[in-house]
């Protein structure tokens, strides 16, 4: 390796396709470099000093000047394990390949479409309709299986995954919501066990969701223990993202308390724990931060090997059970048709009142008569429909059968204060991810099209919040590493040709909360394993299925 950080160049050699004169940035940290990237069969094959670039040759060259050559952005916390079993997902997932991301990380939050027990599968079909574009056929039950599915319809782009700790207790347990009994234990350590034996990455949960949310830290731990021993990593839908929440009972900030749960699941496993999407839910929230971040460190500094994740945004999306107590979750839709647990649920309610009315903005409502309301935020519904905020939000969930899905704002800040949101960005246990339910219905949410822009353009050359190559390292290397996924996350010879080029001077997300369909700008060229999905600024992907199944490196 030269000083330079190019490969010396022994002998002439011919590649498929050589990218000139652009600058690289490796996504280690390392400051850039000038240097031509040489490609051949679907993998990096040279990086080229200036001085050797007369010396190769190949059949196609790239013009990069001005840009930058960076790896494929990684999301490492996505829900699209649920859109790619469907023939024309690279359709629905176009903005992701837009905006240079080239793979992802599925089945977070506890719901995997892998492994499941086949006799488990429908109840399945109704856990993930949130995230799904469509119902699919199950052709598969375990993570090898759903693998091979995906091989032989092809992939828009690479695909690693998560085993749902959520999945998994529902298949083996159903709707119980007790605790499970030791041969139940033991048939959901099993299925981990497969699962990572499979390729899988880890074992995710989603402790704001049913059934993550009645699951004690025992159960959570006996299940991360397997994991851990093949080596894969446990990712986290902490309890709690608000300094009050219905799981704890303490004047300590509830997010500090979810923190600290997990931490100690992840210290009793002896497992890496990843923290999905750290957000600071509502003002008071955002003022504990600090105290939040220092509680990582803290864990960090004990031998906890505990990192988290974020999404550049003020708002996210999810479920419109999600503020639903935990009480509710098993018979929400009973409760939703009898008037006494509609009073119930209303007058619980009531302290968030405000909260629904200003912060919460409907996405997709299921009823296609309901469409018209889709992309309004709840205190405008209820001006729609001639009701309270609440009893907005009570018709919705109840007219959509519980499956609309929402976003939700004041997320780490607002237009006026990102303290929060800028201090988790910032921080270097911090990876960057996009966290979207990304479907061809609904109102969408701006970060399925402008992520990784809205970080390269806004937050490192506008705010100068990040250095550059600190940000790269973040969206790729750093993930690729902390998620298991050899042979990526690198522009490095012999590496997985997954490469997007970018103008550092123009890159931005064009997207917002109103308008959230708008492409990026400054994204150039996008390539999923050599093959072009972008190209000169300009969609090419179209019926290009050039991805590839990942497994735990």
């Amino acid at each position: 390796m030269r000083g330079d950080g190019a490969d010396r160049i022994i002998a002439s050699m011919d590649y498929d396709l050589i990218i000139r004169g652009g600058t690289v940035v490796d996504g280690s940290g390392a400051p850039r470099v000038r240097a031509d990237v040489a490609l051949k069969d679907k993998k990096i094959a040279a990086i080229v000093a200036p001085s050797d670039a007369s010396s190769v040759t190949a059949s196609r060259e790239i013009d990069a000047t001005g840009l930058v050559i960076a790896p494929g952005f990684i999301d490492l916390h996505s829900h699209s394990d649920w859109v790619v079993p469907t023939p024309d997902h690279g359709e629905i997932l176009k903005p992701f390949l837009m905006q240079g991301v080239t793979t992802f990380v599925g089945g977070n939050c506890g719901f995997s479409t892998a492994p499941v027990k086949r006799e488990r599968q429908r109840m399945l079909d109704e856990s993930g309709r949130l995230c799904a574009e469509r119902k699919f056929d199950w052709s598969w039950d375990d993570v090898a299986g759903f693998a091979n599915t995906l091989r032989s319809q092809g992939l828009a782009l690479n695909v690693a995954h998560l085993a749902g700790h959520g999945s998994i207790r529902l298949s083996v347990m159903g709707a119980d919501a007790g605790e499970p009994s030791p041969d139940q234990l033991r048939e959901m350590q099993a299925m981990v066990e497969r699962a990572m034996a499979d390729g899988a990455v880890g074992l995710s949960t989603g402790l704001g969701y049913f059934p993550g949310m009645i699951a004690k830290p025992a159960e959570l731990a006996s299940l991360a223990r397997v994991a851990a021993a093949a080596n894969g990593v446990l990712t986290s839908h902490l309890r709690a993202y608000s300094v009050r929440s219905l799981f704890f009972d303490s004047r300590v900030p509830h997010n500090i308390l979810a923190v600290r749960e997990m931490a100690n699941v992840a210290r009793e496993a002896g497992v890496p724990l990843q923290v999905s999407h750290l957000i600071f839910v509502g003002r008071r929230t955002w003022e504990t931060v600090d105290e939040t971040l220092a509680e990582i460190e803290r864990h960090r500094n004990d031998g906890v090997d505990i990192a988290f994740d974020t999404f550049p945004y003020t708002c996210g999306n999810t479920t419109i059970r999600i503020i639903f107590p935990a009480w509710s979750q098993t018979g929400l839709e009973g409760l939703l048709d009898s008037k006494d647990g509609w009073a119930k649920l209303k007058e619980g309610f009531r302290p968030l009142g405000a909260f629904i009315a200003e912060s919460i903005q409907l996405m997709w409502a299921v009823k296609p008569e309901l469409k018209y309301l889709e992309g309004k935020f709840f205190g405008q519904i209820a001006e729609e429909l001639k009701v309270d905020p609440i009893e907005a939000y009570l018709t919705i969930a109840r007219e959509s059968e519980t499956r609309g899905r929402v976003l939700i704002h004041l997320y780490s800040g607002d237009d006026a204060d990102e303290h929060a949101l800028q201090a988790a960005m910032s921080h270097p246990l911090n990876m960057f991810e996009m966290d979207t339910i990304l479907t061809s219905h609904g109102h969408h949410n701006p970060a399925s099209f402008g992520t990784y822009p809205r970080i390269l353009g806004h937050y490192v050359r506008e705010l100068k919040l990040l250095t550059l190559e600190d940000a790269i390292h973040k969206a790729t290397g750093m993930a690729a590493q902390r998620m298991r996924l050899g042979g990526r996350g690198f522009v490095r010879p012999g590496y997985g040709a997954d490469l997007v080029l970018f103008n550092p001077e123009t890159i931005a997300c064009t997207a917002d909360a109103t308008t959230p369909t708008t492409n990026p700008v400054g994204i150039e060229h996008v390539m999923v394993n050599g093959t072009a999905v972008v190209a000169d600024g300009k969609w090419c992907g179209d019926r290009v299925m050039a991805g590839q199944w990942i497994s735990r490196g």
